[in-house]
């Protein structure tokens, strides 16, 4: 790298001293620690093809698993997702039983990948895909369970660019580097004078005032010629699906971030450090289904969606659920964790659970990401070639033409035929015809929604449309009843205003996911990490309960 970007140094920081007060430690000891962890790593994270970790087995790994607490309280932890699994996982490793509710008939979440579908083996992903080299918890837990990475970076061509095609005409990479240069003083000194992170409980006058601005009006204000200029009009789609929202709606606060962690100034990167190396070698939902069998069946109930949550007189909590046959089952619980979205969880009962107003608040108003995710295969890949565009290209793409973004599903993956992804947000993803949150090419909408795609790609990539095979499949997670949204977003305001209290403790409800993560907002690693802070959070609540009892 070039340098270290002020923001990463201040994102570290950030997380550091955070770590620091929940584990109760100095941070120099958490810095000697994280060195010894990644002296004992095997490999490189560099290298195509690399196995994250040894090959274990689960039957070994089960072998190794503390001994369960027959005193442990009752813990229930809602959604088994990422989040929750990781929390699961991080307790049961302390000995401490907990056993999760999923609504759906199975577990994972937004990580949930298809292996069937498309012709020559070639593996997508519905939702979650792609992983940083920064993600530590998913790498981590991915090589406990012995689960191949590919290398998707390595995968492409050599050299190879991003497309990017605006006002009728390909705007080339080299100009786009050209360009940023121009505002990257403007945005270091917003990352400076903001300060990170921007939270409820912390924040400087000029991050308040960049979280008072929207995205759109940043652009407008820092970048020469605003929206009429490519770079603005490539900045404006690349966080108009970034968030899955318009950019009107967003705060400034997540494109100053985001473009001040930048690896090369020399070279934009239109989502700083997020390198998106990364993706589980025959799909990302191996790693839910091996953390779900390594806790066992007995652990995890599915079929259960939460209606209501509410204190009892005793202190504890009453968890109501809809479950299999329409039956109604309660649950009683001394601790809860909910890893659902809040988008979920603002359309149940939970006025009883003793929530404070400003975890109401985030708890209703957090912004709500809408995405499409299509994907069609070709039969070659049309935008490896050099064709009319300024450089051989990655598959990755943004343009104006209506579509918003590209990037190649099947990188690293067998095969002459090629996957392209068709992603967009907010608006543009209403706008998709196909009514269910997954559908494959046997739906008319489906086929419709692909065509529209073909017509506003093929400007960009000429010949495309002739080499289409007639597969396709559509994603729109906000369509499905356990989500009802892609990701979550900060909107205008709210990184001052409830930003860092998403995960904050109700008395002894917990909280984790995507949703409650600082760093990590909208990625996999999000719910992770998050589900594995919660049970950390968990276990220091029970210590300290043990040490209270311990007095006489």
């Amino acid at each position: 790298m070039a340098r270290t970007p002020l923001l990463r140094s201040l994102k570290q920081l950030a997380a550091e001293h955070r770590l620091s007060v929940r584990k109760g430690l100095p941070v120099n000891a958490l810095r000697e620690a994280r060195v010894q962890s990644r002296e004992q790593r095997p490999g490189s994270m560099s290298r195509r093809g690399f196995l994250v970790g040894s090959a274990a087995t689960l039957a070994t790994l089960a072998a190794c698993r503390a001994a369960p607490n027959r005193d442990a309280p009752r813990i229930a932890i809602v959604g088994a997702g990422i989040a929750g699994l990781s929390a699961a996982l991080t307790l049961a490793d302390a000995g401490i039983p907990s056993t999760l509710y999923e609504a759906s008939e199975r577990v994972g979440g937004r990580m949930f990948s298809n292996t069937t579908y498309f012709d020559q083996g070639q593996v997508f992903e519905w939702y979650g895909e792609l992983i940083d080299t920064g993600h530590e918890t998913i790498l981590s837990q991915a090589s406990r369970f012995g689960l191949e990475l590919d290398d998707l970076l390595m995968a492409q061509p050599m050299p190879s660019e991003e497309t990017y095609y605006f006002f009728g005409k390909y705007y080339p990479k080299a100009d786009a580097d050209r360009d940023f240069q121009s505002i990257l003083p403007v945005i270091e000194e917003d990352v400076r004078l903001a300060g990170y992170p921007t939270t409820f409980a912390q924040s400087t006058p000029h991050g308040r005032m960049l979280d008072s601005m929207s995205v759109h009006e940043w652009i407008e204000a820092r970048v020469p010629g605003g929206h009429s200029s490519p770079l603005g009009a490539l900045l404006d789609t690349a966080y108009f699906i970034e968030l899955n929202s318009d950019t009107r709606e967003q705060s400034a606060l997540n494109i100053v971030y985001l473009l001040g962690a930048q690896p090369d100034p020399a070279h934009l990167a239109l989502f700083g450090e997020s390198d998106e190396r990364y993706r589980i070698r025959g799909g990302n939902d191996q790693l839910p289904r091996a953390i779900a069998a390594y806790l066992g069946a007995e652990s995890i109930q599915t079929g259960m969606r939460m209606e209501a949550l509410s204190r009892t007189p005793a202190g504890a909590y009453a968890l109501t659920f809809a479950s299999k046959g329409s039956r109604v089952t309660q649950v009683v619980a001394d601790i809860v964790l909910l890893t659902l979205p809040f988008a979920v969880l603002r359309e149940l009962d939970y006025g009883r659970a003793g929530f404070d107003s400003l975890k109401h608040q985030a708890i209703q108003e957090l912004g709500r990401g809408r995405q499409s995710k299509q994907h069609l295969q070709f039969t070659r890949r049309l935008w490896n070639e050099q064709g009319p565009r300024p450089d051989p290209g990655t598959g990755g793409s943004y343009s104006d033409t209506g579509y918003q973004s590209t990037w190649e599903a099947s990188r690293g993956q067998p095969g002459d035929h090629g996957i392209l992804v068709g992603y967009a947000g907010g608006a543009f993803a209403d706008a998709m015809e196909t009514p269910e949150p997954i559908a494959t090419s046997e739906l008319d909408a489906v086929r419709a929604d692909a065509r529209r795609f073909l017509s506003q790609a093929e400007p960009v990539f000429p010949g495309l449309t002739a080499l289409w095979n007639g597969k396709a499949t559509m994603g729109l997670p906000q369509l499905d009843p356990n989500f009802k949204c892609s990701y979550s977003y900060w909107r205008r305001g709210q990184y001052q205003t409830f930003a860092g209290y998403e995960g904050v403790t109700q008395g002894n409800v917990f909280f984790a996911g995507e949703h409650t993560s600082i760093d990590f907002q909208g990625f996999m690693e999000g719910g992770a990490s998050e589900g594995v802070r919660a049970a950390q959070e968990i276990l220091a609540t029970l210590s300290l309960h043990h040490r209270m009892q311990a007095v006489p």
